[in-house]
């Protein structure tokens, strides 16, 4: 489950993204640099054939993966995906899945249209399926928002089907087809895209409408900034917040684990500045709990890592400190106040620093202080961090077997070796 949005008005242009998946599945920030090419470029499942050559790439990438739930390349091309419920067949075969296509997209593509043709190719040519779950099966079609800063588009697929519409102000996916008759192009024009290949059930229980619906209603303002944009990231529907870390929910767009749904473990937004956009990263789950950190394409800082064991270890202690609030081990007022005072420094001296035309070195420095200051703040709760790693604290009942394998086995690619079977 996820939630993806793209708003365009006269001073800004923001592309954003929760991925919504296990609680326990790292979601890293990698930075994958250029190559002139390769022979047989394997994916998740299956290899594509011969590609070349291949765009740099920064993909919040879940840890066992090929590909990446959301990322950016080095011509400011940014996608995120969404799971979508279809009546199509064949998604249980291995082929290429919707994260998979992302990244082949991402480092074909110099433009958001181009990256569109790249998925439609491949969708075409390969088709999509596969188990997409890392602790339970999970089969899906795909959704796309792709954008460059100068346009956008949703890209809606049902198997080898697919819808595409041009985004003009403002636009948002979530887990359910949305494009009717209203697209520009499809595979088979003049049909209703949504009403012929969507899978009811999954769809209804996905609560996808809802979370759209406070999506548009947030991003549908005149003037919608960065903070517009971590605040509509970080929403709960208001019927979660009594119990958010006991019972979770599916309805909230930043979502917390529940019975049936899946938890928040990554966020992105992208800025786009020129001629360098400013890319927020948590680099970790729970954005209603989470710092974002400003980033810039090709400064491999914390939270980018170029190394696979490096961001989990990043994105593992965070969780370790979100759940110690789960389990009220930290005042969340207090922390929250610490948090936002943070954010909101962050924020202002981005700002400050843009209007000085920046240097990639200037900005290079600035994330680094940026990434000091959070070690600093994060240093206050090693105790509680040091407790909820060791186990010595009791988590609420959903969480508590959540908690005692966090971390196991998370690059391990088949699914029964993953989880012991």
């Amino acid at each position: 489950m996820c939630d993806t949005f793209y708003r365009r008005t006269l001073n800004k242009t923001i592309f954003a993204k929760n991925s919504d998946r296990s609680a326990n599945e790292p979601n890293l920030c990698l930075f994958y640099p250029p190559l002139e090419g390769d022979e047989n470029r394997q994916c998740t499942y299956i290899g594509v054939g011969n590609v070349g050559p291949i765009r740099s790439v920064l993909l919040v990438q879940p840890s066992w993966m090929w590909g990446g739930e959301m990322g950016i390349n080095d011509r400011g091309v940014v996608i995120g995906n969404e799971a979508v419920f279809t009546k199509s067949k064949g998604k249980k075969e291995n082929k290429l899945i919707g994260m998979d296509l992302l990244r082949l997209a991402l480092e074909q593509s110099s433009s958001a249209q181009e990256a569109v043709d790249v998925i439609i190719k491949y969708l075409q040519e390969f088709g999509q399926g596969g188990n997409c779950g890392f602790d339970k099966h999970f089969y899906y079609d795909n959704s796309y928002l792709i954008a460059d800063g100068k346009e956008a588009f949703i890209l809606e697929t049902a198997g080898k089907n697919w819808a595409l519409k041009k985004v003009h102000d403002f636009g948002a996916i979530s887990n359910r087809l949305f494009l009717n008759r209203d697209y520009d192009q499809a595979s088979k024009p003049g049909i209703d895209f949504a009403k012929t290949h969507t899978e009811p059930v999954f769809s209804y229980f996905s609560q996808a409408k809802v979370r759209r619906s406070c999506v548009i209603k947030e991003i549908d303002r005149e003037e919608f900034g960065v903070e517009s944009a971590i605040e509509t990231l970080s929403m709960h529907h208001p019927d979660d917040e009594k119990n958010l870390y006991k019972k979770g929910s599916v309805r909230s767009v930043c979502m917390h684990q529940s019975l049936l749904g899946d938890h928040t473990t990554g966020s992105m937004i992208v800025d786009f500045q020129v001629p360098y956009p400013t890319i927020w990263l948590t680099g970790s789950g729970s954005p209603c709990l989470s710092l974002f950190k400003p980033c810039f394409f090709g400064i491999v800082q914390p939270p980018i890592f170029a190394d696979k064991e490096a961001a989990l270890s990043y994105w593992l202690e965070h969780e370790y400190l979100n759940r110690a609030v789960f389990a009220n081990l930290i005042d969340k007022t207090e922390y929250l106040r610490k948090r936002d005072l943070l954010q909101k420094e962050f924020i202002e001296e981005e700002a400050k620093l843009r209007a000085q035309n920046p240097s990639l070195k200037d900005l290079e420095e600035f994330a680094k202080s940026c990434f000091e200051k959070e070690q600093k703040w994060l240093r206050e709760y090693q105790t509680e961090i040091q407790a909820v790693k060791n186990q010595t604290v009791k988590m609420p009942k959903i969480w508590a077997k959540k908690t005692k394998v966090l971390g196991r086995k998370v690059f391990e690619t088949d699914y029964d070796k993953r989880n012991n079977r």
